[in-house]
């Protein structure tokens, strides 16, 4: 059978680098790894194709002679992925959509296969089905299946060139309650795992594409089995020395990993360089109320700085809209963020996903209101215990802060200061030289804030030369931030708080599930 496989198109956000891509010298920043999955466990008597949206749109020229086209989907891909599917059905394409937001919604996809839940035992099946004419309307997958068998996703299919990073999993599911998360709903807490033969194979099957530079580990919570990626970690380490370090990998983590030096130290040896970290709030009373307990034990700012000191620059994630935030909220989490080094933070408001404990006590206590589709600004599906004209004025108060150039490269000097340079460093390649040099002349000379790029390039220069690296990506990523910030997020909030009594009017219809949300 021909199939193509398809990755819809996500909305712009400070996770797709849109405004740094052309100084990292891709065409986006992260491939599909789903769809390299489900390939891998597809016939391989099968023709296939994979087109990420972000990369290249879908044509008819591409359509043209399909037997099945097979979707994946978040819930924030939803607009471009019901387009593809009707563009689908029009020509009378047979199409295949899974993945998590099929999985935690209801089946509003007017697909002809919908796939719930994860595909290692259904996805065979399904192709058998497919080639026999016999494929079900729904399959669904209650358990989650081991991933301990599972091939290296297909990378040979992408064009590598395309994009900044590449990516593999290790684990799948996280040990931890978290009210507003769906990890647990979705993967479970006992995460499972890939041996190292498989991880081995996988980065082989990456170093075979000619990839050099950041794999991102997708997992939900790396440091989920502390025991198990402990006897992981030195057998990535041999096999990054017989192979020159070709990789700095990075991954996200819950804060207790600042606990365990042994463990930061075994990551930083196999080349681990930055990790990402749901902080959440600085509020205490917020943290005990969406269960993240992990993050109580100890002094939160301390621990982060910590993880800096020893060789992991710290990312972090931030969320505003929790029952017990105050209104002094938006000043102490711009202050935390400061006090903490960290440069990069992704703020957002809180949303009531399908499928978690938050979602189902806002159901009961009856506020939970429909998203507005296509807005990542508006009000969000929660009815928030702060009004929303604070809200959202307080929303926009935090961006402008910390995404203000000047303000932005005072924290990327704190985290360049801390950051030890410890562990292996792949060698530089012409493509970061490349990349520095496209960061003088766009930064440097074409922004509107060259003054504090030359202040923040002359000061790492002179004070961390050895860092200097890591003060350029620092730097590009954070021309996505402040650019995205100025030119779309606080322009947009400040016209949702001009409207808002008409946004709240639109969604005070009867309840329903959020499932056209694209945020």
């Amino acid at each position: 059978m021909r199939s193509l496989l398809v990755n819809p198109s996500f909305p712009e956000s400070y996770w797709n680098l849109r405004h740094a891509l052309g100084m990292l010298g891709s065409r986006y920043w992260q491939p599909p790894l789903p769809l390299l999955t489900v390939a891998a466990l597809l016939p391989t008597t099968w023709s296939l194709r994979i087109i990420d949206e972000n990369v290249h749109e879908v044509t008819d020229e591409d359509l043209a002679g399909c037997d099945v086209v097979m979707l994946t989907a978040m819930i924030v891909q939803r607009e471009a992925l019901v387009r593809l599917v009707e563009r689908c059905r029009v020509k009378g394409i047979r199409t295949v959509v899974g993945g998590p937001y099929v999985t935690s919604t209801p089946d509003d996809i007017p697909a002809d296969h919908i796939v719930k839940g994860e595909g290692e035992n259904i996805i065979p099946q399904l192709a058998r089905d497919l080639e026999n004419g016999s494929a079900r309307a729904c399959y669904v997958e209650s358990s989650n299946p081991s991933v301990a068998t599972l091939p290296p996703p297909r990378y040979d299919l992408l064009n590598v060139s395309d994009y900044g990073d590449l990516a593999l999993q290790f684990s799948r599911g996280c040990p931890f309650l978290c009210e507003f998360c769906d990890i647990i709903s979705l993967y479970g807490r006992a995460p499972r795992t890939k041996s190292l033969a498989q991880i081995e194979a996988e980065l082989g099957t990456i170093l075979a594409t000619g990839f050099r530079g950041d794999v991102h580990f997708v997992d939900d919570n790396f440091i989920g089995n502390k025991r198990l990626i402990k006897t992981l970690l030195p057998g990535i380490t041999s096999w990054q020395r017989r192979h020159g370090y070709p990789f700095n990998f990075y991954t996200e983590a819950s804060a207790n990993l600042a606990e365990d030096d042994e463990l930061v130290d075994l990551m930083v040896e196999a080349g681990f360089k930055s990790v990402f970290v749901g902080v959440e709030t600085p509020s205490e009373e917020s943290l005990r109320e969406t269960r993240k307990l992990q993050n109580l034990k100890s002094d939160l700012v301390d621990s982060l700085r910590h993880l800096h000191h020893r060789g992991l620059m710290v990312m972090a994630g931030f969320i505003l809209g929790f029952d017990n935030d105050r209104s002094d909220i938006f000043d102490r989490m711009i202050d935390f963020v400061k006090r903490a080094g960290i440069s990069m933070a992704m703020v957002g408001q809180l949303v009531a996903v399908p499928r978690t404990p938050l979602y189902e006590r806002l159901e009961r206590e009856g506020r939970l209101r429909p998203i507005q589709p296509g807005d990542a600004f508006g009000p969000t599906n929660v009815v928030t215990t702060l009004p929303p004209q604070k809200m959202v004025r307080g929303f926009r108060h935090v961006i402008q802060s910390l995404y203000e150039p000047s303000a932005y490269f005072e924290r990327c000097k704190d985290s360049v200061s801390m950051l030890e340079p410890r562990g292996p460093n792949r060698k530089l390649r012409h493509e970061d030289f490349r990349r520095m040099f496209r960061s003088m002349w766009v930064q440097g000379v074409r922004s509107n804030y060259r003054i504090a790029y030359w202040k923040f390039i002359a000061w790492a220069a002179w004070h961390h030369p050895k860092r200097l690296r890591f003060a350029f990506i620092q730097a590009i990523f954070g021309h996505h931030f402040t650019q995205y910030s100025a030119d779309t997020v606080v322009p947009r909030l400040a016209e949702v708080e001009r409207t808002l009594p008409a946004l709240l009017s639109n969604a005070s219809a009867p309840h329903e599930s959020p499932r056209s949300a694209s945020a």
